[in-house]
């Protein structure tokens, strides 16, 4: 089979999906979020300063675009690389090609299809590629050099020569180490994307310690040989470390050197133990509700890693990296136990090669041709339950997957003027019409300013315009108790268009500065627009 015409169909099949991305409204919240701050930055703001969100830094300044077509369209770029990254990892796990292009396929399509927000940019797509691309150098370079793959020995010696070719030397043993340390940037660089990915990271440098406990000869253990097995291995984790880090300690020092490194840490950082805590569980049930807390799920993480530790050579070395894998990204995306389904994306690749490797045993089983010795039942065993488990914290925790059929049918009508693009916009939110109207009438204005008092992010994004306080939507402001500091942004930008939406609770002081100083200028269905009054 010729392995260039499928990877060319996977990008097809990618872009082809995405077509509609590029017809869609400012709708949806996170994106217009992530896009009025990049608007902010790009004119000058400081972010976890004069603009706030409680994510890492890189997805703000990825959004550092022209316009939500520039976001699409980076996107979809990205999205098709992570495609080919993963083909290329699971290659490696999986060794049925066929199998690898389904689960090639599978991934494809489940990070493009609105099942789970994969037609969205939303940071658990950007941390994809930093992850896949950091996990493929990793992986390569570690097998070649402890497990003894001749497939990754070819890799690393091509690492050599383009990585080390102006140094004029060969590294023995030791390979091509400034990949482990690239390999750990890159991680770092998802961390700094959206923090869950840490538990990524954890799940790769697994690897090591698979290795590390295969190769010690307890039986006949001695402090040589200890030392033979496991300090190049160390070492290597250590370097991979070391670049993990590195991008986190430029992050922690930038924000420091322009005078905003406690802003970082509160707002950047540790508003995320916050989020993480404040959410109800759909269930009462006492085990249940243990099993799905932090420490439930530590527990669970680490007696499925101490059970695959301890079978040792039961079961596969690809199968014990997969299913580490597995189960802590499973950790990550359900963190803070919202149903979102794009928080799930983060369990796809590993998900998705555990289904590929199981089913690649069973395809062994059921040929008659294959001698049963080659079989490991655990792997199948183990892999359906991991399955399993993953199916009922999606059915537990009620993850709802937006319709995709209608998706495409709505892009369908409105391309072929069925429906007007009114129409097309209503249907994805119902602010959509007054957010455009009231577009119009607010770009008029060359304030760069505008006040919107409500959880309508979108309206900044379509009128590229910059907030006047911190806070782009009121349940931030609620959640910092920044109602006081607010009002005093708006009264010191004085703004000339202000939104207050009909669903929130007011903002102490709020209505009697508008009465003061506003006019209505338009009564929309969902919100009121005023406008500051001539002789302000």
């Amino acid at each position: 089979m010729d392995k260039v015409a499928p990877i060319l169909i996977l990008l097809l099949i990618v872009l082809i999906l995405r077509i509609p991305n590029f017809f869609e409204p400012y709708w949806y919240g996170d994106e217009a979020i992530y896009l009025t701050i990049g608007h902010a930055l790009a004119n000058g703001g400081s972010l976890y300063h004069s603009i706030i969100d409680h994510k890492t830094p890189i997805i703000y300044y990825l959004a550092m675009v022209p316009n939500q077509l520039w976001f699409r369209s980076l996107n979809l770029v990205w999205s098709s690389i992570s495609v080919l990254l993963f083909f290329f990892l699971a290659n490696r796990v999986i060794k049925n090609i066929k199998l690898v292009y389904v689960a090639s396929l599978a991934f494809a399509l489940l990070t493009s299809l609105p099942m789970l927000e994969g037609n969205i940019p939303n940071g658990e797509l950007f941390v994809m590629g930093f992850i896949l691309l950091g996990g493929l150098l990793f992986v390569s370079h570690f097998m070649a050099e402890f497990v003894g793959d001749e497939k990754e020995r070819i890799h690393r010696r091509g690492c050599e020569i383009w990585l080390f070719k102006f140094l004029g030397g060969k590294f023995g043993k030791t390979g091509c180490p400034i990949t482990y340390f690239i390999a750990g940037f890159l991680f770092g660089l998802g961390i700094l994307t959206k923090v869950p990915a840490i538990f990524d990271v954890v799940a790769f440098l697994s690897l090591a310690w698979f290795v590390a406990i295969e190769n010690t000869q307890w039986r006949h253990f001695s402090l040589k040989q200890f030392g033979k097995s496991w300090l190049p291995i160390v070492g290597t984790v250590l370097l991979t470390l070391v670049g993990v880090l590195t991008p986190m300690i430029i992050s922690v020092l930038y924000f420091n050197a322009i005078g905003h490194g406690q802003n970082y840490l509160d707002y950047g950082l540790l508003y995320n133990f916050k989020y993480v805590r404040n959410w109800s569980l759909p269930f009462s049930q006492p085990w249940l509700v243990w099993a799905f807390s932090l420490q439930g799920k530590l527990l669970i993480s680490l007696a499925v890693v101490l059970i695959l530790t301890f079978l040792q050579k039961r079961v596969s070395l690809r199968f014990k990296f997969v299913a580490t894998w597995l189960v802590l990204s499973l950790f990550a995306s359900t963190l803070s136990n919202r149903p979102y389904p794009h928080y799930y994306l983060q369990v796809l690749p590993a998900l998705l090669m555990t289904i590929g490797f199981v089913g690649e045993e069973l395809i062994k089983f059921f040929m008659k041709s294959r001698p049963k010795k080659y079989i490991n039942p655990f792997d199948i065993i183990f892999g359906s339950g991991l399955i399993a488990l993953t199916v009922a914290v999606f059915w537990l925790l009620k993850v709802g997957f937006y319709p995709t059929l209608r998706y495409y049918s709505n892009f369908v009508a409105y391309v072929t003027k069925k429906v007007s693009r009114e129409q097309y916009y209503q249907a994805f939110d119902s602010l959509m019409a007054d957010n455009y109207k009231a577009a119009q009438i607010i770009q008029q204005s060359d304030d760069p300013y505008l006040f919107m008092w409500g959880d309508n992010s979108t309206l900044y994004s379509v009128t590229q315009k910059i907030p006047t306080g911190r806070f782009i939507v009121s349940f931030h402001v609620r959640d910092f108790n920044a109602y006081a500091e607010t009002l005093n942004d708006v009264m010191q930008k004085q703004p000339v268009f202000i939104v207050t939406m009909n669903n929130a609770q007011p903002l102490p002081g709020l209505t009697d500065y508008l009465n003061a100083h506003y006019l209505p200028n338009s009564n929309f269905d969902h919100f009121v627009l005023w406008k500051r009054m001539s002789n302000d």
